[in-house]
């Protein structure tokens, strides 16, 4: 029975919420973990019941907002920190670099070098001497 509060609304800020927890950087991802079974556990509510309500406010599949998410989470982590490709991988539920790689580049286009490339620019950059802090 889902509880008398679950609008779509309320449901979908509850899985950004939960989402942002998961793929933000701190979050130990079990073995054989089930991003489904997460999201249901948490929400205590039916799987389907909360993509119908995230699609229904978002206009998009809640497995597309997380491929998203964790694309712009690689693109930050790539040009902002100093975290091997093998680090990001396991900060986002990825089991090598080189599935991350693959996803990557199917859903940008784009090599995951390319955004090394950006931070030692920026890094360069920010060396200049002159440069204003």
């Amino acid at each position: 029975m889902q509880p008398l509060t679950s609008t779509p609304e309320t449901i979908t800020l509850a899985v950004k919420q939960l989402t942002a927890k998961i793929y933000g950087g701190d979050f130990v991802f079990p073995e054989n973990f089930n991003l489904a079974q997460q999201v249901s556990r948490s929400l205590q509510l039916d799987y389907a019941t909360v993509c119908q309500a995230f699609l229904a406010i978002e206009n998009i599949t809640l497995e597309k907002y997380i491929e998203n998410l964790r694309t712009e989470k690689t693109k930050e982590w790539l040009v902002y920190t100093d975290d091997s490709l093998q680090q990001i991988a396991a900060k986002l539920g990825f089991h090598s670099a080189r599935q991350l790689s693959a996803h990557f580049k199917a859903a940008t286009g784009l090599n995951t070098g390319y955004f090394k490339e950006i931070r030692k620019s920026r890094q360069s950059i920010q060396a200049m001497p002159g440069k204003p802090s």
